[in-house]
């Protein structure tokens, strides 16, 4: 997974809230693939023609090694170096920080009750505790698309502080989200900090799923996560929301 909090990253914790290798990854699956199958051809190449033309195939090994690595890790130094990403298109990154006009012990509390999101959250159809700390989420996406369910785990938690949640193994769509409160500088309310991850995960599914990982989903997301201020103010949303769910895809 490349959903990297590394500031939890606690000991045996794995999966996008704790850090791993693939944190870096910056290039697309078609291009791991085609790297993938570049390299080997290149390796081949290069190991067939060793005693002819020992110059050519040591390049070839060269190049073919490169590749191999680049496919393997999803990480290019040369598209790092020019700030290039072609594997953000798959993921939703959603962070935002806002002061709301309530006590901190209140807003963290609505937070730690997971079963409130939808109340604010439009994309949110649901999530329900199943057990002690497993919540099964459903999300709505799309008008054009079915909705889709998983489970995810409460992983780090500081009462009244913190909350940090993500998907379990396996989960149809990676999803992560912490949100950190604190009081407000000026001793009234409180400054919340929110983290909103989607991924779409490997394999024929997630490519269904990446399509709807675009940026009117991202824009719907991010108009969700900030009508938490009004909801945990007012007690209601705004009605004059300009994404919509019906043109995602």
């Amino acid at each position: 997974m490349a959903l990297v909090y590394p500031e939890l990253r606690e000991e045996g914790k794995t999966g996008p809230l704790y850090g791993s290798h693939t944190g870096s990854v910056n290039i697309n699956k078609a291009e791991r693939m085609f790297s993938l199958l570049a390299g080997t051809v290149l390796l081949y190449n290069g190991i067939t023609q060793i005693t002819k033309k020992p110059f050519t195939a040591a390049s070839k090994l060269v190049a073919g090694g490169a590749l191999l690595v680049r496919a393997v890790s999803g990480h290019c130094a040369a598209y790092a170096a020019a700030g290039k990403n072609s594997a953000r298109s798959e993921a939703i990154n959603i962070r935002q920080q806002f002061t709301v006009n309530r006590p901190r012990a209140v807003v963290f509390h609505f937070w730690r009750s997971l079963e409130n999101l939808p109340l604010f959250m439009r994309h949110l159809e649901k999530v329900e505790k199943k057990e002690d700390n497993l919540w099964l989420w459903k999300a709505k996406f799309s008008d054009n698309f079915p909705a889709i369910s998983w489970n995810a785990e409460i992983v780090k938690e500081k009462e009244g502080y913190f909350i940090g949640w993500q998907s379990v193994d396996n989960a149809i769509i990676d999803h992560a989200g912490k949100v950190e409160f604190n009081d407000a500088a000026n001793g009234h309310g409180t400054e919340v900090q929110v983290v909103f991850t989607y991924r779409a995960p490997a394999g024929t599914i997630g490519t269904g799923i990446a399509r709807l990982l675009n940026p009117f989903v991202e824009k719907l997301i991010l108009e969700d996560v900030l009508n938490f201020k009004q909801y945990i103010e007012a007690g209601e949303i705004p009605e004059n929301s300009t994404a919509s769910p019906e043109a995602a895809v």
